[in-house]
């Protein structure tokens, strides 16, 4: 099975010399596509084939939203146009300039300070299309060709290439415009020498985290990190002995029990409960005596919770915090979806209840989920008591590592000074995702979505399909894969509870979940029938009469 796009457009159209048009050309139907587009930076501008430019909203402003401004900009000319010399569609070699899709003049999209338009034996990067999308998060970019892991490597990871990708937790969106003028502003510079956080990134650290949570955080309980996973290990490592016991809460996220059992601690599973209306809770009295049994004093929390969807409420977390602190346990936090809180609901960090439940708490951030900054490997561990954070730190001294990427701290900084408004349109988009999923899946029998509070993935369960063709749990992700065509993350791997189910991501343009819709009614479609055929070849056959004695 292959996706299917809009024609490319071959030829850009070519402008008079310097002319920055606000006429935009004809276009065939369903927009534009390029192959080759931004030679600078990679963020996807509706519209500009072979050209590098910023997204809507992104006029190469020397200052972020109610931040501290980046040096390097360029201004910008009234009218929104681009200093000459530096339109926001620099182009590649042997291709020309072209105005935007929608109709505005390419400076509007730009006006960065970009270094020379023509790009000497620049490698020309996929482009970006518009099928008649009414936001940006459904334009469709093609991510193949990029070293992305989840489009470029099928074949390494034995699946087949035709299928559609959703199963790692990255977007198929571009970061907020915000981040892309910081980082291209920081690539202008060309000098990627060592870096640390300074204090306009506390400052954005601080800020965002009083700002959308009401947290009042200390940078100086932060210890930079290259992920939210590494520093899952190295607390595992610092906080535990080889033998002892950490727990868990499954289905959860399958790296929780890597990390415990690759560093030879025992994992103690405490499994989730789900209720009549579908919906994940915690069994309190199997934690207490699991952490009773075992001795555990470590336990992991998923906050909100991937794969099920929770965030986990208020109460919920108290709870927690009183059960794990009378046996003094302490508590890691994985928050990293915890802005991708869906609209009407807030995560509550756990070190947020209270002085003493944060004395016994290491919070893992990081804007890599919600901002889709995955790649640049800058994670905020926030561990605010003194000895805690010590053998936190000294762990990760004793695996050489010091000075974090340069680019993930500009990045990081900008998300948390500009990027709200952007968030919460992304909050939006997803939330309008689910909601499609569910109405869509009215339409594929047995396959139904567990009940979703927060991030962008989705726990789809399989169980009643299952039950209605006979299919194994075993078998259940060979065939959404070979069938539908979809490369997803079979629930098994996610732990107790787990089989029968799979993971969807639905960080995607709408073009693209249709199309993984389409092959997953279909390929259920398909079974039915054959099952139905299998049933009904069984009862039309002779029944089997014993020879008379």
């Amino acid at each position: 099975m292959t996706m299917t796009a809009p024609a490319p457009l071959t030829t850009a159209p070519t402008l008079p010399d310097g002319d920055l048009s606000n006429t935009s050309p004809v276009l065939p139907d369903g927009g534009l596509t390029s192959t080759a587009a931004p030679a600078l930076g990679g963020s996807a501008s509706p519209g500009t084939p072979g050209s590098a430019a910023f997204l809507p909203g992104t006029p190469g402003a020397a200052t972020l939203p109610g931040s501290t401004a980046f040096p390097g900009a360029a201004p910008t000319l009234p009218g929104g146009a681009a200093l000459p010399g530096t339109p926001g569609t620099a182009t590649l070699p042997d291709s020309a300039a072209s105005p935007s899709a929608l109709g505005t003049a390419a400076a509007a999209l730009g006006g960065a300070d970009f270094p020379t338009a023509s790009l000497s034996g620049a490698t020309a990067f996929p482009g970006t299309f518009l099928p008649d999308a009414p936001n940006q998060f459904d334009l469709i970019a093609d991510r193949r060709g990029t070293g992305s892991l989840k489009w470029d490597f099928a074949a390494r990871r034995r699946r087949p290439q035709d299928a559609l990708p959703l199963w790692v937790a990255d977007m198929d969106h571009a970061t907020a415009p915000c981040v892309t003028n910081a980082l291209l502003w920081r690539v202008r510079h060309a000098i990627f020498g060592y870096s640390e956080p300074d204090a306009a990134y506390d400052t954005a650290l601080a800020g965002w985290f009083s700002r959308r949570y009401d947290w009042r955080i200390d940078p100086a309980w932060n210890v930079i990190t290259p992920g939210v996973v590494p520093a899952l290990a190295l607390a595992v490592r610092a906080l535990t002995a080889p033998g002892d016991a950490v727990v868990i809460e499954e289905p959860v996220y399958y790296p929780f029990r890597e990390v415990v059992e690759t560093a030879d601690r025992a994992v103690a599973a405490v499994p989730l409960t789900r209720d009549a209306d579908g919906v994940y809770r915690r069994d309190t009295a199997a934690l207490e005596a699991t952490l009773e049994r075992t001795g555990a004093r470590l336990l992991l929390l998923c906050n909100p919770h991937n794969p099920v969807g929770r965030v986990w409420s208020s109460d919920e977390l108290a709870e927690l915090a009183e059960v794990t602190g009378r046996h003094g346990a302490v508590v890691v936090a994985d928050e990293i979806h915890a802005d991708l809180a869906l609209p009407g609901r807030r995560t509550t960090p756990f070190a947020s209840l209270g002085e003493e439940v944060a004395a016994r708490t290491i919070t893992c951030t990081s804007p890599s989920k919600a901002f889709n900054l995955a790649g640049l490997q800058v994670a905020n561990i926030l561990v605010p008591d003194p000895a805690l954070r010590a053998r936190f730190r000294a762990e990760l001294d004793a695996v050489g590592y010091s000075q974090p990427n340069a680019l993930g701290l500009v990045a990081c900084r900008a998300a948390y000074e500009g990027g709200d408004a952007w968030l919460d349109e992304l909050r939006e988009h997803i939330a309008a995702a689910h909601r499609h999923v569910v109405t869509r899946l009215r339409a594929v029998p047995g396959v139904e979505a567990a009940p979703c509070e927060g991030t962008y993935l989705l726990w789809l369960d399989c169980t009643g399909l299952l039950a209605a063709t006979g299919l194994e749990a075993d078998e259940l992700d060979d065939f959404i894969l070979e069938e539908a065509g979809l490369w997803l993350d079979d629930g098994a791997i996610f732990g107790a509870g787990g089989r029968g189910f799979t993971r969807m991501n639905v960080a995607c343009p709408r073009a693209t979940l249709d199309e993984a819709l389409d092959r997953l009614e279909a390929g259920v479609t398909a079974l039915l029938a054959r099952q139905a055929l299998r049933t009904g070849a069984a009862s039309a056959a002779p029944a089997v009469v014993s020879p008379a004695a």
